[in-house]
């Protein structure tokens, strides 16, 4: 399974631009109290970090399945990179998991909250494995927000 955050060329790309996939403008502020969850290298900020919030599309194709929505983001480079499990910070918040078939279209039967007390790494690899799922998105389930999306490696 491969864990990924933002693409990074877009990324790069918003950083570049000041424009985020909404088309709003970029505004930094500085993280006065930490514990951000960053979509763009999977961990939480710290006091200091200089952070955005944007509006943005984390789905490689376009339709009425591929939502954009708030996250937040390093406004400078980061780590951002693969991941081949779950970073930790994910395994103990609830997350809502919600499959995506090779049509493009949420597998509704599929969804399913993961609570704190189950294995959020479980449930992943037994979805990306099924024939029938291109990737699963995962979301913060109280505010709908993206965290990460996870694929099999083959």
């Amino acid at each position: 399974m491969i864990v990924t955050g933002l693409d990074s060329q877009q990324l790069a790309e918003m950083r570049t631009s000041g424009l985020d996939h909404g088309q709003n403008a970029v505004e930094p502020f500085t993280d006065l109290e930490g514990g951000w969850p960053l979509r763009c290298c999977l961990s939480d900020s710290v006091v200091g970090d200089k952070l955005a919030i944007v509006a943005w599309n984390p789905f490689p194709w376009r339709g009425p399945f591929a939502e954009t929505g708030p996250i937040v983001v390093h406004v400078e480079l980061c780590d951002s990179r693969e991941h081949t499990r779950v970073p930790s910070q994910f395994e103990h918040r609830r997350q809502l998991v919600r499959p995506y078939t090779l049509d493009h279209r949420i597998a509704y039967d599929l969804v399913t909250i993961v609570e704190p007390t189950e294995s959020l790494g479980d449930a992943l690899k037994h979805l990306v494995r099924r024939d029938d799922v291109e990737r699963v998105i995962v979301r913060n389930v109280l505010a709908g927000c993206y965290s990460f999306t996870a694929v099999h490696h083959s």
